[in-house]
C-alpha cells in the first residue's frame, strides 16, 4: 500500500517534494527525499515509520490512546502547547487507521485570512475571484479518502465555521464560483493550542460545530511533563543533525544546562537547541557557549541557587540507555556489530547491557531487541 502526504495544492500539478524534516520534535520517514506535508508515495515494500518519542508514562498512555482512537473513523480534537507534537500525532493516527493508504493532508488556520482560507480549504473554480487564473483542488478534495488536519482550528472565522460545519454534516462541499455540490469523503483531525470551551462561551466558536469535531480528545503532553525523556530526544535530534554518530560530544555543564531547562517551547524548543549547537560547534564538542542564549540566559539567573531537582547521574544513565538499544536495533541485536558501532569492546558492551538489565546471557551473539515496554520508550511504526 502507498500513503500520501501533502500539503493543500494549488493544482492538481503541486506534488512537489523538498527534502526530508523533522516536525515539532518527531522524526518521521520514508525516504530521503520527503518532507512528510508534501505528496509523495513511497515505493512498494518501503518501511514507512511514524515515531512517537518517549517513555515518560504520559507518552506511553498518549500512545495506548492514538491506538483507540486510530481504530475508529470519528472525528478527534488534539490539544496542546504550541511545540508539542500535534501534528505527528495526527500524522500517527492517521497511518494507524484503515485510511492509511490514502493522503494525509494538513493546513493552518492562522497562516492564511478568511478569503484566501476558503480557496484553500474548499478549492475553486477558474475566474471565481479576481486572480484566481486557474483551478484550485482545495484541502478537502486533496484528502478525499483520507485525513484532513486543520491545525489551529480555533482561528477559523466564523463564516468559514459554517462552511466546515455543512461539510461534516452533508459530506459535501461547494469550490468558490461553482454552484454544484461535491462528495468527499475526509476524516476530520483538529488540533490547537486553545481553550475551546472558553471559545465556545465567548461566541468565537460555534456550540455545533465544537460538538461535531469533539467526538474525540487527545492531550500531548508539555515537555516539562516528560523530563525522562529529554536524554532521549536529545540523543535523536544529535543524530538528525549531528550525522549518524554513535555518541554526543557535549560537556557535563552542557548536559546539565539542556536536563534543567524549562523548555516553554517544548519540544520544537529543544529541537531548535540542538540544531543550534550542531552548527555552532561544528561537529565538535558541544560546551554552553554553543546553547542558545536564552538558555544560556537561564544558566547565569540560576547561579547561586540550589542545585536543580534532575541529577545528571540519572540523565546519563537515561542516555546512555538509549545509546545501546539505538546501536542494537541498527544491528538487529548482534552484539558484537552493536559494539562496533559504540567503539567500545564486547565485554564492556556486555557490562552495560548487564548493568541495564538489557539481554541475558554473555554466551548469547544476539540481543532480542525490547519491545516498546521493555525498553521503556514509546514508538509507533508503521510498514508499507
Amino acid at each position: 500500500m502507498n500513503a500520501t502526504h501533502r500539503n493543500c495544492p494549488s493544482s492538481s500539478a503541486d506534488v512537489s517534494a523538498p527534502p526530508l524534516r523533522v516536525i515539532e520534535g518527531v522524526a518521521t520517514t520514508a525516504t530521503s527525499t520527503v518532507q512528510p506535508r508534501r505528496d509523495s508515495a513511497p515505493p512498494s515494500g518501503t518501511r514507512v515509520h511514524v515515531k512517537l518519542i518517549g517513555k515518560a508514562p504520559l507518552m506511553m498512555s498518549l500512545v495506548e490512546e492514538i491506538g483507540v482512537v486510530a481504530a475508529t473513523n470519528a472525528s478527534v480534537i488534539i490539544l496542546g502547547e504550541s511545540g508539542t507534537g500535534k501534528e505527528v500525532v495526527a500524522r500517527a493516527i492517521h497511518h494507524a487507521s484503515k485510511r492509511a493508504a490514502g493522503p494525509f493532508v494538513a493546513i493552518n488556520c492562522a497562516a492564511l485570512p478568511e478569503t484566501l482560507l476558503e480557496a484553500a480549504l474548499f478549492g475553486h473554480r477558474r475566474g471565481a475571484f479576481t486572480g484566481a487564473t486557474g483551478e484550485r483542488l482545495g484541502c478537502f478534495r486533496a484528502a478525499d479518502g483520507g485525513t484532513l488536519l486543520l491545525d489551529e482550528i480555533g482561528e477559523l472565522s466564523l463564516r468559514a465555521q459554517v462552511r466546515l460545519l455543512r461539510v461534516l454534516q452533508e459530506g459535501t462541499i461547494e469550490p468558490l464560483g461553482s454552484d454544484r455540490p461535491q462528495e468527499v469523503d475526509v476524516r476530520i483531525l483538529c488540533a490547537t493550542h486553545r481553550n475551546l470551551e472558553q471559545m465556545v462561551a465567548a461566541g468565537s466558536l460555534r456550540e455545533d460545530l465544537y460538538y461535531r469535531i469533539h467526538v474525540l480528545e487527545l492531550r500531548v503532553p508539555a515537555l516539562r511533563d516528560r523530563r525522562p525523556d529529554l536524554p532521549l530526544l536529545v540523543n535523536h535530534f544529535y543524530r538528525v543533525y549531528g550525522g549518524n554518530r554513535h555518541e554526543i560530544p557535549m560537556s557535563p555543564a552542557a548536559w546539565a544546562l539542556l536536563m534543567n531547562h524549562a523548555f516553554p517551547g517544548n519540544v520544537r524548543e529543544l529541537e531548535h537547541a540542538i540544531h543550534h549547537a550542531v552548527v555552532l560547534s561544528r561537529g565538535e564538542l558541544i560546551d554552553v557557549e554553543h546553547l542558545p542564549a536564552d538558555i544560556r540566559a537561564r544558566a547565569d539567573a540560576t547561579q547561586g541557587r540550589a542545585p536543580p531537582s534532575v541529577r545528571l547521574a540519572e540523565s546519563m544513565k537515561a542516555f546512555e540507555r538509549g545509546c545501546l538499544l539505538t546501536a542494537l536495533d541498527a544491528t538487529d541485536g548482534v552484539k558484537s556489530k552493536a559494539a562496533l558501532r559504540l567503539g567500545i569492546s564486547r565485554k564492556t558492551l556486555w557490562e552495560k547491557l548487564k548493568a541495564h538489565g538489557i539481554g541475558h546471557s554473555d554466551q548469547d551473539e544476539t540481543v532480542a531487541i525490547p519491545s516498546v515496554a521493555e525498553a521503556g520508550g514509546a514508538g509507533i511504526s508503521f510498514s508499507y
